[in-house]
């Protein structure tokens, strides 16, 4: 009876990230997806990228989650807010954001972030190319709270992004398309948000704002001492395990529920 795990991954990133925490929900007796979103293959990003829009990384998700019954999403960073575009299109279990990036309607730019962000976003027509993190970058947006040695081999693990996406999400409400925005009345299902409070590319005040915007549609939990690598920081298992305890919060009555309608003539 329990639900299967879809596992989104974020900007910079590929399925690989989720290698831990798939590892713990498997052994818990879970079914889990991990897949890659669009141009994320292991070699050639850096081309295949160029131009792709969220639209293309929502619709990805929406065909692998309508394959399987009411799972539950679990989005990082980008991740979260294809979860959140791609909830209002599914009948799903659950919704878990990871660090999550916001809605259009939360306005995401902030001082931490630039230091991270500014060389990229004064290139001239960045929407038409791909970009990568410089390892210093990537040790001050996404690894900061991670330990020093720990820090390389994650690294390893990023690959190139679009610049049309990075547009669509880090502008907020002046993406006119409007591509970011999400209808929340359209998910229907059980919200949890992780957020770190040292987090710097997506930063508390994001989180906070997104958690106001939802109201009590979403479950909110911020860890102050921790940054956006929740998925592997020190103490990761820690949230594996209240995201598995959360999601078991609905598994019971889903059991019941079946079990009742199978007794029914």
């Amino acid at each position: 009876m329990k639900p299967d795990i879809v596992f989104i991954h974020g900007m910079w990133s590929r399925h690989t990230v989720w290698r831990d925490w798939e590892a713990m929900f498997r052994a818990r007796g879970y079914n889990c997806v991990a897949l890659d979103l669009p141009g994320h293959e292991e070699h050639g990003s850096d081309t295949l990228l160029a131009r792709v829009a969220l639209e293309q990384y929502v619709n990805a998700v929406v065909k692998v989650a309508r394959g399987l019954q009411r799972p539950v999403l679990i989005g990082h960073s980008l991740g979260g807010l294809i979860g959140q575009l791609a909830a209002q299109r599914l009948d799903l279990a659950g919704l878990v954001l990871v660090n999550s990036a916001a809605p259009g309607q939360v306005f995401p730019l902030r001082p931490a972030m630039l230091p991270g962000l500014v060389r990229h976003f004064s290139k001239w027509a960045l929407w038409r190319k791909t970009f990568r993190l410089s390892a210093w970058e990537a040790d001050y947006l996404v690894f900061n709270r991670l330990p020093a040695a720990a820090r390389e081999d994650c690294r390893k693990l990023l690959i190139a992004e679009s610049g049309k996406v990075a547009y669509e999400v880090g502008f907020g409400v002046l993406n006119l398309a409007r591509s970011n925005r999400v209808q929340k009345e359209r998910v229907s299902c059980p919200m949890l948000a992780l957020a770190g409070g040292r987090d710097r590319i997506i930063p508390r005040a994001v989180s906070r704002g997104m958690a106001r915007w939802y109201g009590q549609q979403l479950d909110y939990r911020e860890y102050p001492a921790q940054g956006h690598w929740l998925l592997g920081e020190p103490g990761w298992e820690g949230h594996v395990e209240r995201v598995m305890a959360w999601i078991e919060t609905f598994e019971q009555p889903q059991a019941i529920a079946a079990a009742r309608a199978a007794l029914t003539p």
